[in-house]
């Protein structure tokens, strides 16, 4: 009988071994995934910085940009072309070395910087071309209607 019950005791340690081991095998599977859960969240923390630190970039530029546009746009003045023709055109003694041009109002207006171009449209007209915004004002001539297929396709909105 006192060999039984020391079988039965070895059994019974060998039970709560095993538990004991399975427990442990349960916090490790426990351990792991929340090790993993918490790489996930570091993952996505590196990420959202990530973005944030472009963003911030994208900005940095974007401020730059509009410095360097508010210095420059002060150099211009409103003028009156012909008649219901207005361009920006630079201040005298702002040239800097610059050719005598003329910035399109509405592009202005809208913070780009874009040059009106003359352009000759037959059959003479003197007419003020923005490509960027598709504006265009007749300095001489009248419209035509051959114009209708050469009026300039603007490479951005208004």
């Amino acid at each position: 009988m006192i060999l039984e019950t020391i079988s039965g005791l070895g059994a019974v340690k060998t039970a709560f071994d095993m538990t004991k081991a399975l427990q442990n095998i349960h916090d490790t599977v426990a351990h792991d995934r929340a090790v993993i859960d918490l790489q996930k969240e570091i993952l996505a923390a590196q990420q959202a910085q990530a973005t944030l630190v472009e963003t911030v970039s994208h900005l940095e530029k974007e401020i730059t940009a509009l410095k360097a546009w508010d210095a420059d746009k002060k150099r211009y003045e409103l003028t009156e072309l012909r008649p219901g023709v207005l361009a920006y055109a630079l201040k005298k003694g702002m040239e800097a070395g610059e050719p005598k041009h003329y910035l399109c109002a509405s592009c202005y207006n809208a913070g780009q910087k874009s040059f009106l171009a003359k352009e000759n449209w037959p059959p003479r007209c003197d007419v003020l071309v923005c490509h960027d915004c598709g504006s265009y004002y007749y300095l001489s001539g009248q419209s035509s209607q051959n114009h209708q297929s050469i009026k300039p396709k603007p490479y951005r909105g208004p």
